[in-house]
């Protein structure tokens, strides 16, 4: 995958289209870009040559620029402002599936090569292997999940720990509208869940993506402390990959 490919693909088709309208703006999506790369990267190294199918849980961004790169068959699955429904899309139609995440249907059931479960793990106010599990299903046989989670010692948790502010949202079932983060994992502690739901061959390692915070006095911390990065213990994210049997 080039790069020069990858940035003019997220420009026309995620920073300039109805995800940054809804979803939330340009300048988010630019923020985040270095995350959807190092995503995609992981991605290209693992798939075939060959179109896939792929699920994208989350806004859509992933699925969106593996169609884009690769006419890849992707489809993504989102929470609704409720929380009470997955929403299934082929990027031509939308349909409500049945099941959830924090409900106890089972969804799919071997339908996916690929799926992308980014930024989601930590909004939802149950075990994480519960969840990881249902994705294992979901999968076809020997086929991969990746995850991308915050690292419960980045540094923003650090620094709201010093200051005596509340890392995370209440934890409880979501109601009138989604939650924010109610966990967040140590390298650990996701690598136990991941094998707990029967995933094989998993791996999880601390990954940095290079966004600054839109704060201006923490994003001057975050400059001051760069090089705290060098310690992967430190760094903002986790990236997971698990295999099904």
């Amino acid at each position: 995958m080039g790069s020069e490919k990858f940035d003019l693909i997220h420009t026309e088709f995620i920073n300039q289209s109805p995800f940054a309208v809804h979803f939330g703006s340009p300048d988010y999506y630019s923020r985040y870009r270095s995350r959807y790369k190092t995503l995609i990267k992981r991605f290209c190294s693992l798939a075939p040559a060959a179109p896939v199918d792929v699920l994208d849980i989350g806004g859509g961004q992933l699925a969106v620029l593996c169609k884009k790169l690769w006419a890849d068959r992707a489809c993504v699955a989102d929470i609704n402002v409720g929380g009470h429904c997955l929403i299934m899309c082929d990027l031509k139609r939308c349909e409500q599936c049945v099941g959830t995440c924090v409900k106890r249907e089972q969804p799919f059931v071997e339908q996916f090569d690929f799926i992308f479960f980014s930024e989601v793990l930590e909004h939802l106010p149950l075990p994480g292997h519960v969840v990881l599990e249902r994705l294992r299903r979901a999968l076809k046989p020997g086929g991969t999940l990746i995850c991308s989670t915050p690292n419960f010692y980045r540094l923003r948790n650090l620094v709201y720990l010093a200051l005596g502010m509340r890392i995370y949202d209440y934890f409880r079932m979501p109601a009138d509208r989604s939650l924010e983060h109610v966990i967040e994992y140590s390298r650990d502690h996701l690598q136990w869940q991941f094998e707990k739901a029967g995933f094989k061959n998993c791996s999880v390692e601390h990954c940095q993506t290079h966004l600054g915070p839109t704060n201006p006095i923490f994003r001057s911390i975050s400059w001051i402390a760069f090089p705290l990065f060098l310690v992967p213990r430190f760094r903002n994210n986790l990236l997971a990959i698990g295999r099904a049997p």
